[in-house]
């Protein structure tokens, strides 16, 4: 096997990771209609932090299965507007995200192997890839659409940033905690369940 077609494979994976991911975090947000504060934006949204993972971990592959994800979510959630203008929102939030962690990470002089991230670093990286993505996506909802954001955009776009945030604080939290812990926890199921 050539080497382009090694690397082609793990293009495809590494995006259909980011993909799936997504559509996992949205599984378990989507059912609790508390959650919702309008058809297509939340209080709480999971997704946001697995955004900013997998584009932390994949870069610019993330955002071709990011942006293939939200479009379908976003197709899906309203089918009344226009698919390209749903397919143009994901994408424009996907790579502001990427243009985002990019230069965090840039400045910050992180390696790119993310060796040298630390706690505060991803917190930061948490609310400026919310407040961007909030902004964005709820911009480009009432710019491209004709759906409910696009009257009293900027409180619509709070509460996407809020839902962002809170969805990557929390993803956040839960991968620290299992970082942390990772032994305690292999040793648990050690013992439990062999």
């Amino acid at each position: 096997m050539a080497v382009s077609d090694l690397k082609s494979k793990n293009i495809l994976i590494e995006i259909g990771i980011a993909f799936a991911l997504y559509w996992i975090c949205l599984a378990l947000v989507y059912p609790f209609e508390l959650l919702k504060s309008s058809p297509i934006t939340y209080y709480l949204y999971l997704p946001a932090g697995i955004k900013l993972f997998t584009i932390l971990i994949f870069r610019w592959r993330a955002v071709i299965g990011v942006a293939l994800a939200s479009s379908i979510r976003l197709i899906y959630s309203d089918p009344t507007q226009p698919w390209l203008a749903w397919i143009a929102v994901a994408t424009a939030a996907a790579l502001a995200l990427y243009l985002v962690v990019e230069i965090v990470l840039r400045a910050l002089k992180i390696d790119q192997d993310l060796s040298n991230l630390g706690y505060y670093q991803i917190v930061l990286l948490a609310a400026l890839t919310s407040v961007v993505n909030g902004f964005v996506f709820s911009y480009g909802v009432s710019i491209l659409t004709n759906a409910n954001l696009s009257e009293d955009v900027f409180h619509r776009s709070f509460l996407a940033v809020i839902g962002n945030f809170a969805g990557n604080a929390l993803f956040v939290c839960l991968m620290m905690l299992l970082i942390r812990h990772k032994l305690s926890i292999i040793n648990f199921f050690k013992k439990n369940y062999s």
